[in-house]
């Protein structure tokens, strides 16, 4: 009984607990809104909400593939938040190291299997890079970082369009060009597991940075001292 008091008087528990309330509170906004909207398809309607992509093990894989980038994402956001910053210019920063990715991915083929490792670390560099100019400002400035990763995120936005078309199109299909599939993550078998083509390996790379932030964050002293 003990252990189970500690772990509700976390901040952890309490962060958890908030956000399951939360969902818990708009499920239950969205059901009433069905339920005035339409009361006969209301319920049928609420039960693919919940289920969302989980229908099938196909679908599954497809949430998982799209949710990799979002989570990574989210890390960036979540670990500038621990630090006492507030970064919303996660988008810049995910636009350009996409690019970037795509750009190693395509022209670095010569690596083979280790092409996407490469990708990987210099999306991040490429991603912090972009992510290090409002915090300069800041820094050296005291220009307010909200504004400036604002601006920043149009900034990468345009920047990458022009790049695109630039470096990486395909004048014939009007795209950019695709990535050959050795540069992508490897699936690691996922891809017969959930039945879906899409999904790789990259949900390991989220478990890994997972594992990596809160190790620096809660295990180290440089961690104790960006918080």
């Amino acid at each position: 009984m003990n252990k189970v008091k500690k772990i509700i008087n976390t901040d952890g528990f309490a962060n958890f607990a908030s956000s399951v309330v939360a969902i818990a509170v708009g499920l239950l906004v969205g059901f009433i809104i069905l339920l005035i909207s339409n009361p006969s398809q209301a319920v049928p309607a609420f039960f693919t909400v919940l289920r969302g992509g989980f229908v099938s093990a196909s679908s599954t894989g497809q949430v998982i593939y799209y949710a990799v980038p979002i989570i990574m994402t989210g890390l960036s956001i979540g670990f500038a938040f621990k630090t006492g910053l507030f970064n919303i210019g996660a988008a810049g920063q995910f636009i350009v190291g996409s690019f970037t990715a795509v750009y190693v991915g395509i022209n670095f083929t010569f690596l083979g299997p280790f092409t996407w490792v490469l990708a990987i670390l210099l999306a991040m560099v490429a991603g912090g890079l972009w992510g290090l100019i409002p915090g300069a400002l800041k820094a050296y400035a005291n220009v307010n970082e909200v504004i400036s990763s604002i601006m920043m995120n149009y900034m990468g936005m345009h920047l990458v369009n022009y790049l695109v078309k630039t470096f990486i199109f395909d004048d014939i299909r009007n795209q950019s060009l695709e990535v050959p599939a050795s540069s992508n993550i490897p699936k690691l078998g996922l891809d017969k597991l959930f039945d879906n083509i899409s999904v790789n390996g990259g949900v390991f790379v989220v478990l890994l940075a997972v594992l990596v932030i809160y190790i620096i964050l809660n295990k180290t002293t440089m961690g104790f001292e960006l918080k």
